[in-house]
């Protein structure tokens, strides 16, 4: 293969992600599609013993090596990269399908390369990728979405392990087979559920009418769906993102570690940018705020906050409803020209739903996984919001 291509760019490479041990080959549905961007980063980890004597080196420990995936992709109507690499959880209502459920799951995730002077890979001459390196046993390490004015909406996706092996001379699992939709006819998946999926999401493909917006935010009416939907809310961007803090749980007798856990309990961030049209009348009182002077929270500033998104093609994300304010702050609208936004940081705790009413079991809806009624339909204006 290194002599086949000069180079390797975005046509000639495809990634697959797979439940960890499987050894038969790659479906067509185990590859990710829209995807942006990959990167593979490994680290070996080396410790140095010197001894009296003399002051050269006396060994280089090598310890287990780390591998680091990161990938990111267009909401596309496809499957979602959080999802694949924990495909095993109960994607339904109640346990399995939250953050705790899905921290647990592994998979393999496999980059295969293929001749670069084709259309796509689909017209491959070998059997499958020329070249494959396989990471098998990967966990969930971050997610984050961004969903802004400027640019598609994506998911970023990061992932590790200790495992990697390069396999040339087509004996990976990525076949021809597995390429079959990558023919230069793929295109954003069309939900059948959807009139219109909106194809990629972009700014007009974020349904205000179906979100739920934090109450602190100015201008936000209420705390149920469409609270937002008031004309005086301008969101410019929302970028929602945890990271899972894993840990290596080690044991005498085996060098790599049989267990990479979830440090719960974790932070879930979501950032809200939104063009201010009065100030962010967010108050910071010594004392607390006098509006909850009569209340539980008696002599705080803040209050819990439910936060749900949703975009035309199906995709949610359920933050919960004990989201509070970790950070507000106000600029812009200098001389130089702009306008004057407001940036609403809010943090909970091991609270994220992300749902696919496209997938296999399906759903959108707030707090869907404490047992509320799912929202089902045929199509958009069959939603319960509307």
């Amino acid at each position: 293969m290194a002599t086949v291509n000069n180079r390797i760019f975005y046509a000639c490479q495809a990634v697959a992600i797979t439940p960890t041990g499987q050894v038969t080959n790659v479906s067509d549905g185990q590859m990710v599609h829209g995807l942006q961007s990959v990167g593979i980063t490994t680290n070996f980890n080396l410790e140095q013993a010197f001894e009296l004597g003399q002051i050269e080196i006396y060994e280089n420990i090598e310890g287990t090596p780390d591998v680091e995936v990161t990938m990111e992709k267009v909401l596309d109507g496809y499957p979602l990269i959080y999802h694949m690499a924990s495909s095993g959880t109960v994607f339904n209502t109640g346990a399995g399908s939250g953050l705790a459920g899905r921290a647990t799951a592994r998979c393999d995730v496999r980059l295969g390369i293929f001749e670069e002077d084709k259309n796509n890979i689909n017209q491959s001459t070998g059997d499958g990728a020329a070249v494959e390196v396989a990471m098998t046993g990967m966990y969930l390490s971050s997610i984050s979405y961004n969903l802004s004015t400027d640019s598609s909406f994506t998911e970023s996706v990061t992932l590790v392990g200790n495992n990697k092996q390069w396999i040339s001379d087509n004996g990976g699992l990525i076949k021809d087979t597995s390429a079959i939709d990558f023919d230069g006819n793929d295109s954003p998946f069309f939900g059948a559920a959807f009139k219109p999926s909106g194809g990629i999401q972009r700014r007009e493909d974020f349904i205000l009418e179906g979100c739920i917006l934090p109450e602190q935010i100015q201008g936000v009416v209420g705390s149920g769906y469409g609270n937002g939907n008031t004309g005086n809310v301008h969101l410019q961007s929302v970028s929602v993102s945890t990271d899972f803090s894993r840990d290596e749980v080690l044991e005498l007798g085996a060098k790599t570690p049989y267990y990479r856990p979830a440090n719960f309990p974790i932070e879930v961030t979501c950032d809200i940018e939104a063009i201010t049209i009065s100030g962010d009348f967010i108050g910071a009182y010594e004392f607390g705020d006098p509006i909850f002077d009569s209340a539980a929270n008696s002599g705080d500033n803040l209050q819990n906050n439910n936060i749900f998104f949703v975009t035309r093609n199906g995709y949610a994300l359920d933050l919960g409803s004990k989201n509070k304010i970790s950070s507000v702050s106000y600029g812009g609208g200098d001389a130089g020209g702009g306008n004057a936004t407001v940036t609403y940081s809010f943090t909970n705790f091991n609270d994220l739903d992300v749902q696919d009413i496209n997938q296999n079991g399906g759903y959108v809806g707030f707090a869907v996984l404490k047992g509320e009624p799912k929202i089902t339909g045929t199509g958009l204006y069959d939603w319960a919001w509307v």
